[in-house]
């Protein structure tokens, strides 16, 4: 079973409830997609065991070859290759998609892939629980790419994926393969707003869905009148506390810190796996 914890905008607590769920889960594999951003190890404090670089096809041009027919650059749709002619032919690394179509178009086969890094992955454990995050090279521009092969390291069992925020490329490519979404969210008009934004993908994907509201005691009831009018299950509501304010700042998950948060936790998960199947 996959179960992404998303948020239509940062700042919600999604990684909070990712960590905790999973402390409380155990024996599950913490997943954090947030590639760009990566701070699920901050709460988890796994032991990091091994750092592999992650790498993706790059054209190279072979110019003794090249002829410079730009039959490449045309078939790009992306013009992430540049052909000057008589001069030099090349691929722009923050455009190209890693397609290889330039290569098949090249009637002199003068176009070749070589592994381009573009960040890392990490794996580590914490008691039961595994762990893989990436962390993408500072610059590029594509985040989907490292995520994918986030999922290509997982062994099987039960995965619990910390998603990017926001309701791009990123969080899609996170909660593709997910048998369940749980959207984090505030009672706020900012809260309301992404939310709705988050539901439009897990509606295009056709996925199964409940809501964990944070902070849940201040702002409106909008959240809450949304669920009802869309039968999804608010799954737990977390108040605003001081102490998980206080145990986030000294990188602690509440469920570590609470027997009381680990109860509800438990609680969540049990939730989450009746739902999903």
């Amino acid at each position: 079973m996959i179960v992404s914890i998303a948020s239509g905008k940062g700042g919600t607590g999604k990684t909070t409830v990712a960590v905790s769920l999973a402390l409380a889960a155990q024996d599950v594999t913490l997943l954090d997609a947030d590639v760009e951003e990566p701070n699920a190890n901050i709460l988890l404090h796994a032991q990091i065991n091994s750092v592999k670089k992650a790498t993706v096809p790059f054209p190279e041009v072979d110019l003794n070859k090249c002829d410079f027919c730009e039959e490449c650059s045309k078939f790009c749709a992306y013009n992430a290759i540049v052909v000057l002619k008589g001069l030099k032919v090349f691929a722009v690394p923050e455009m190209c998609k890693s397609c290889g179509g330039c290569v098949l178009v090249c009637p002199q086969k003068a176009i070749k892939e070589v592994p381009r890094e573009i960040g890392y992955i990490r794996h580590g454990e914490k008691d039961k629980i595994k762990f893989i995050d990436g962390d993408l090279n500072v610059g590029e521009s594509f985040a989907t790419p490292l995520i994918r092969q986030l999922f290509d390291f997982v062994e099987g069992g039960d995965i619990i994926v910390d998603c990017p925020p926001g309701a791009a490329h990123p969080m899609v490519e996170s909660v593709r393969r997910a048998d369940f979404v749980v959207l984090v969210t505030e009672p706020t008009p900012f809260g309301i707003h992404d939310l709705k934004e988050a539901l439009i993908i897990t509606d295009s994907l056709n996925k199964k869905v409940g809501i964990v509201v944070n902070r849940a005691d201040i702002g409106d009831e909008e959240v809450r009148k949304l669920a009802k009018e869309r039968e999804i299950p608010i799954l737990a509501e977390i108040p605003y506390d001081d102490r998980i304010a206080k145990w986030y700042s000294q990188g602690q998950a509440p469920v570590a810190m609470s027997s009381e948060w680990r109860d509800k936790f438990v609680e969540l998960w049990r939730k989450i796996k009746a739902l999903s199947s």
